[in-house]
């Protein structure tokens, strides 16, 4: 069992962390307790959210037996000492380098403030060898690595302490600038009967592919020794990636047609998110039948495009309702169950709003908002009820990102790798033009022909792998179905169960003491 108990005070806190392991090592492991001595048996991992000096009393003796911990945010000379580490805030010139500009055209920035992963260790499981504390693709919007913003303050996305290891190993180390290091914000503590791994963040990597090292603790770290727990990978078994596309119809529907024709002949489906107040034309919805008869996805990205889905729970109903009513009465035989959250901006009131209005899930995560929903792994959403997913595709394909000089599309190469590194289910997306706007395109020909050129650098990165391309509605299902999975492990046994051994039709996929298996060998 993991045990995760919180001292934060925060019911965000709480409820990112909560899902953010459940998503991993599903419910059936994970359990949120008040006391340790709630449990009702040894627990293999412990989790504390901003642990207080008294936790000690119970840590130090626990220690002294076979489990993990997990120690996330700020922690006192005490825990510290458990830790293998001293600690010191950080100061406030410090603070101002974890921010950044605006992304120009044709640019990006990054914060100088950056955590650089060991190249040994439970660092190197890391996919991201390094992630600055902030950076943009596009304004102040998009990151397109995928991960969220770190702060230096006091509070729970942000990290307040860096340490100086005694006797733990730095796992991350925070510099700023080139080279300066202002100390370690995560370490490891190896023990004779137990393990320490700490984050200086609060919730922990749960924004990023670096949660990895969560997952690689918690499964591998130490097999041999210590208590494993199996975690369910995010792309199906027996293929080495995992990816969607969409389109975000905002301001026009029919002129997809010409990445449309492109992802249709190659035999790729294409999925489109639909802003429904738009013109009611021939053209568009002939693009709409064509779609969904190739077998791309249709779902809903408001009526209004408002920002917060409209700034409350009732009109984000609203919205929600009249697009999935649009939409089913334009698409002969169309059940629209899932939406593309527009701005990506999802309020916590969002997913009861959807759910209400007939959705299970949404596509949303983004840096510049909304944490909570920004998420290394899709299925169960926080705030959510039961049965609601979301998956997070933060990385957006525009002619205004592409970066001056020789390889204009590199940041969206290393998006692909890390995913697929991460063993991550890579979802992307562009905008059609309108008459407005051509989100930084020279033509649509030129459009076409960097979307081919990234299919091919795709397909080289998979060459001689198993590769998996579905419509939105596909991924969606699977990260729904996967989140109802449960995984049972008995401690007598050294064994587990998967409830389920596929999830939407696709096999599900199970990570242990360094193994890749099915889970249908053990359902």
């Amino acid at each position: 069992m993991i045990a995760i108990i919180d001292r934060s005070d925060d019911a965000a806190a709480r409820e990112v962390v909560l899902r953010a392991f459940e998503r991993s090592f599903t419910p059936g492991q994970v359990r949120l307790l008040d006391e340790i001595a709630a449990a009702s048996r040894a627990q293999a991992v412990v989790v504390v959210v901003a642990p207080r000096e008294q936790d000690a009393d119970w840590i130090e003796p626990l220690l002294r037996r076979p489990v993990k911990l997990v120690l996330l945010g700020t922690i006192g000379p005490r825990i510290a000492g458990l830790a293998g580490i001293t600690v010191t805030p950080l100061d406030e010139p410090a603070a101002a380098s974890a921010a950044c500009d605006p992304a120009p055209t044709y640019g990006l920035t990054e914060s100088a403030a950056r955590i650089v992963y060991a190249d040994q260790g439970l660092g190197a499981a890391s996919p991201l060898r390094q992630r600055s504390l902030c950076r943009f693709d596009f304004t102040n919007e998009w990151n397109n690595l995928g991960y969220g913003r770190i702060g230096i303050c006091d509070e729970v996305w942000s990290i307040a302490v860096a340490a100086r290891p005694v006797d733990a190993g730095v796992v991350g180390e925070l510099r700023i600038g080139p080279d300066a290091s202002a100390g370690a914000v995560v370490t490891l503590r190896d023990l004779p009967h137990a393990s320490v791994l700490w984050f200086a963040r609060p919730v922990g990597p749960v924004d990023g592919a670096d949660w990895a090292i969560v997952e690689r603790f918690v499964a591998d770290h130490r097999a041999a020794e210590l208590p494993c727990r199996p975690y369910l990978r995010d792309i199906p078994h027996g293929v080495t990636a995992a990816l969607t596309m969409r389109l975000d119809c905002d301001e026009d529907i029919a002129s997809s047609r010409p990445l449309f024709e492109l992802y249709r002949g190659r035999g790729l489906p294409l999925s489109v998110a639909i802003k429904t107040d738009q013109p009611d034309t021939a053209e568009h919805l002939a693009l709409l039948a064509d779609l969904d008869q190739a077998g791309g996805s249709i779902l809903s990205h408001s009526v209004t495009h408002a920002p917060n889905w409209g700034g409350s729970a009732e009109a984000a109903e609203r919205e929600a309702r009249d697009s999935k009513a649009w939409l089913e009465s334009r698409v002969r035989g169309l059940n629209v169950r899932y939406a593309v959250s527009p701005f990506h901006q999802n309020p916590t009131y969002v997913p009861a709003a959807l759910a209400r209005a007939g959705y299970d899930g949404f596509v949303g995560g983004i840096i510049a908002n909304d944490p909570e929903y920004l998420m290394a792994r899709g299925g169960a959403a926080p705030f959510g009820p039961a049965g609601f997913v979301s998956h997070s595709q933060a990385c957006m394909l525009h002619g205004d990102c592409l970066l001056a000089g020789d390889d204009p599309t590199r940041i969206y190469k290393q998006a692909f790798r890390q995913a697929k590194a991460f063993g991550q289910f890579f979802g992307y997306l562009d905008h059609p033009f309108s008459p407005r706007y051509a989100y930084g395109w020279a033509s649509e020909a030129d459009r076409v022909a960097i979307h081919a050129a990234y299919l091919d650098f795709i397909a080289a990165e998979c060459a001689g792998e198993a590769t998996l391309f579905v419509n939105e509605e596909t991924c969606l299902d699977f990260m729904r179905a996967k989140s109802t999975t449960l995984i049972d492990y008995d401690s007598t046994r050294d064994a587990f169960a998967v409830s389920q051994g596929s999830a939407a039709g696709l096999p599900l996929s199970v990570g242990w003491r360094g193994r890749i298996e099915a889970a249908a060998d053990h359902a």
